[in-house]
């Protein structure tokens, strides 16, 4: 869910769904990905900051019109979608809920309805505990969520940064040699990629073969800014992932730690970024991660914003 309760509500009530002491009934949200939720989501997006990708029609479809997602909505006056959310069965622990609430409609106890409905729905399908999604964790968002007993299990920051200006040349380690990303090199950056995160928490453990799809069958890849470094008396030390417009993985192996080799991989691959003329980068960093969330912002990046995972007790 995102921003479900902000500080300043709308002057004009009639512009909500309901005024106050009042409640609608919830209204239908039709449609494959209906262009009223993608204007919601826009205007969230607007206001919230978090990740941009999660106004996009695409990103909308994955769970707005999942297998079996049940969807529930608020209009106001003037029949304009306000609120929505939406529950799906859940792959995982349990059914995941997620939910939109227009600016403009804030401070009126809409999330909490919207919210308090979402759990209800979910623990009728059962399956175990309610997983809420958040792609624009806002501090009131945090506080409403903390007052329903859902506790974050995951929550990252959302970074970004002008290429427009970007001149940025990497300062690399002695002696590193650097090569971009092939089919017949993929494996030498998964080795990587698992010896600089599998000791982190969460760390998913993915094959060689699907870590390797997951880059390969996005269409958004960008093989020619993956970077991959060796080292001399370390080997293959380092790597980084980008498609178009993202940083997508950065990871270090711990003997070549402390050298700025993070730092020279994405600045080359900011290099080239713009090189190739994206107007801006983007990428997501995990709020434990306070270290690799620091050298990004001494890169050039800025916060934009939260998104989170929360889990009911």
């Amino acid at each position: 869910m995102t921003s479900t309760e902000a500080s300043t509500p709308e002057p004009q009530a009639s512009r909500g769904p309901a005024a106050a002491g009042r409640e609608v009934p919830w209204a239908e949200v039709a449609g494959d990905v209906p262009e009223e939720l993608v204007r919601l989501a826009r205007r969230c997006l607007v206001a919230d900051g978090g990740l941009p990708l999660a106004a996009e029609p695409g990103f909308l479809r994955r769970r707005w019109a999942a297998a079996g997602a049940v969807r529930f909505g608020l209009r106001g006056s003037s029949g304009e979608l306000m609120a929505a959310g939406v529950v799906c069965p859940g792959a995982g622990p349990g059914p995941i809920i997620t939910g939109l609430v227009d600016p403009a409609a804030r401070g009126r106890g809409v999330g909490g309805r919207l919210l308090d409905h979402g759990l209800t729905m979910a623990g009728s399908l059962g399956g175990g505990a309610a997983t809420v999604e958040t792609e624009s964790l806002t501090d009131r968002a945090a506080a409403l969520f903390g007052s329903r007993g859902l506790r974050p299990i995951f929550a990252e920051y959302v970074l970004c940064i002008d290429l427009t200006w970007f001149d940025g040349l990497p300062c690399w380690p002695p002696g590193v040699a650097v090569s971009t990303w092939t089919t017949g090199r993929a494996g030498r950056f998964f080795d990587v990629y698992a010896a600089a995160f599998r000791s982190r928490p969460g760390y998913p453990a993915p094959t060689a073969a699907e870590w390797i799809a997951d880059n390969e069958t996005d269409d958004d890849f960008r093989p020619g800014w993956s970077l991959l470094a060796h080292l001399p008396g370390v080997g293959d030390a380092g790597f980084v992932t980008a498609a178009a417009g993202w940083i997508v993985q950065v990871g270090v192996v711990p003997a070549a730690r402390r050298r700025g080799l993070a730092r020279a991989l994405v600045t080359e691959a900011l290099r080239r970024m713009a090189a190739a003329g994206e107007p801006e980068a983007w990428l997501n960093v995990n709020v434990d991660n306070p270290g690799a969330a620091r050298l990004y912002q001494e890169v050039g990046f800025t916060l934009r914003g939260r998104r989170a995972r929360y889990r009911a007790a």
